[in-house]
């Protein structure tokens, strides 16, 4: 089977996933893993800046982007950007190739595999928030969703996209200073939302319970390959 990744969403993003899946594929030789053909499509507009009515729609060059993957012969097609899910129906109606939902995947690795915890912290962008791509998700599947106040998710957006630049600023101490006002009564796991995230959680090495839904979706994409 051929994975097609709908990449650029950022490119550095993109490659952690990539990266992922080399790392996690219980391979030997070069043989034993996954073929993969990327579509870095740097072209896609702002997803968060469309969904808070500030951008452009970037429904056209992510559906483009399917139908090349398609074209090039790839079976199954992974999307290593959350904010991106927004739009997942509207892409599915231009492919017949099967498109994992990362955001379906993660709960549904959560119910098998996490069934002692109800709530969830989640830190994304803010259009994933405005959008509650999580929340409908969750809550339809008897799981809650928590959320930051405005003023820190302007913190974590600023995260973001200091990532999206390579500027990785963000100290353990910064970062744990803002989780920690929403866990004064247990320990919460986060989801880390986000795929710039994803690349600053595995710098900070925070002892924080956290499930990545890009390290999700990457084992799901090698389950598919190897069975």
């Amino acid at each position: 089977m051929i994975l097609g990744i709908l990449g650029g969403m950022g490119p550095l993003a993109t490659c952690e996933f990539f990266k992922k899946i080399i790392e996690l594929t219980p391979a030997e030789k070069d043989q034993d893993h996954l073929h993969i053909i990327i579509d870095n499509n740097t072209n896609i507009p702002d997803r968060t800046e469309y969904i808070l009515g500030k951008g452009k729609d970037p429904r056209i060059e992510l559906i483009r982007s399917a139908i090349r993957l398609e074209s090039m012969g790839v079976d199954y097609i992974a999307i290593p950007c959350n904010t991106a899910h927004y739009f997942y129906d509207d892409i599915v109606k231009y492919t017949k190739v099967k498109i994992l939902n990362m955001i379906y995947e993660t709960v549904n690795f959560l119910k098998a595999n996490n069934s002692g915890n109800k709530d969830y912290l989640l830190l994304a962008t803010e259009g994933t928030y405005q959008a509650k791509i999580y929340d409908k998700a969750f809550n339809s599947s008897g799981l809650n969703i928590l959320t930051p106040n405005d003023k820190d998710k302007k913190i974590i957006m600023k995260w973001i996209y200091g990532i999206k630049s390579s500027n990785f600023n963000v100290t353990l101490k910064e970062f744990e200073s803002l989780i920690n006002k929403y866990m004064t009564n247990k320990e919460i796991p986060i989801i880390v939302g986000c795929t710039e995230l994803s690349f600053l959680f595995e710098k900070i090495k925070t002892s924080k319970q956290y499930f990545d839904p890009l390290t999700i979706l990457a084992k799901c994409c090698i389950d598919l390959a190897i069975k």
